[in-house]
């Protein structure tokens, strides 16, 4: 084969691929098929094999552990149920550690429903709650960490935190942050109750990651479980915290 032979083919292979059909789409209509429970039948066979274990887990879920008195309501800057939760977090965190911890937080989408409601609290409830696998970790941070960490929740109108904190937002920012009482100091060290998603610099927190940290091994949503279900023991109701410790 010459080479004119050679370049003769390639041209035609050139030819024949640019006069190919191409195809593209031009619309689409797209339409929604609603499948409901009674259009398929049961598979007895497999719902007699599933049986035993959803009584198990309803019997697990199902289990009253504790008493709301009023509803809980999610909300900015702060709310009842942003306060009950955090709390929650810093006296169980407390439980683990030798140290104090000054402080807990907690981003505020990842508490998953907008309201507790009034009467007995199941552990299927709390799982609604916080149905993530979160873990507790116990990170120290800086003055002026804290600082940027309070900014960041006020950009975007405030998140849940624990009773030992207080701020004012104002044009997007933390004013007269106070911590246990007391002014905070960028230059001090402090020691929060952090999720782990958080910490590792989840909601745009990337600052957070490296910083010095203990992960507890514990989740966030037994954590819940177990403070409702202890003061259910005691005799003692969920408590309804109405104080606005962020403020606009």
């Amino acid at each position: 084969m010459t080479k004119y032979t050679l370049a003769a083919l390639v041209h035609l292979a050139v030819l024949l691929t640019s006069c190919s059909k191409v195809n593209h789409l031009a619309d689409v209509k797209p339409r929604t098929y609603r499948i409901e429970k009674a259009s398929y039948p049961v598979d007895v066979r497999i719902a007699a094999l599933i049986e035993p274990y959803k009584l198990q887990l309803d019997k697990t879920m199902n289990e009253v552990v504790g008493y709301c008195p009023e509803e809980l309501v999610k909300g900015k800057p702060s709310s009842t149920l942003t306060n009950w939760f955090t709390d929650v977090l810093l006296e169980e965190t407390q439980a683990l550690s030798d140290e104090r911890v000054d402080f807990a937080v907690q981003n505020y989408g990842g508490i998953r429903i907008p309201a507790l409601s009034k009467g007995p609290v199941t552990v299927g409830k709390l799982y609604e709650l916080m149905p993530f696998d979160n873990i507790m970790f116990i990170q120290k941070l800086k003055g002026s960490d804290v600082k940027l960490l309070f900014n960041r929740m006020a950009e975007s109108g405030g998140w849940p935190v624990s009773r030992s904190v207080s701020f004012k937002i104002e044009y997007g920012k933390a004013e007269n942050i106070k911590i246990n009482g007391v002014a905070l100091d960028t230059t001090a060290t402090y020691t929060a109750a952090i999720p782990d998603y958080i910490a590792n610099g989840g909601d745009n927190m990337t600052f957070l990651t490296g910083l010095p940290s203990k992960n507890t091994g514990v989740l966030i949503r037994d954590m819940l479980i177990k403070n409702v279900r202890d003061r259910h023991a005691r005799g003692l109701q969920i408590p309804v915290l109405k104080e606005q410790r962020i403020t606009e």
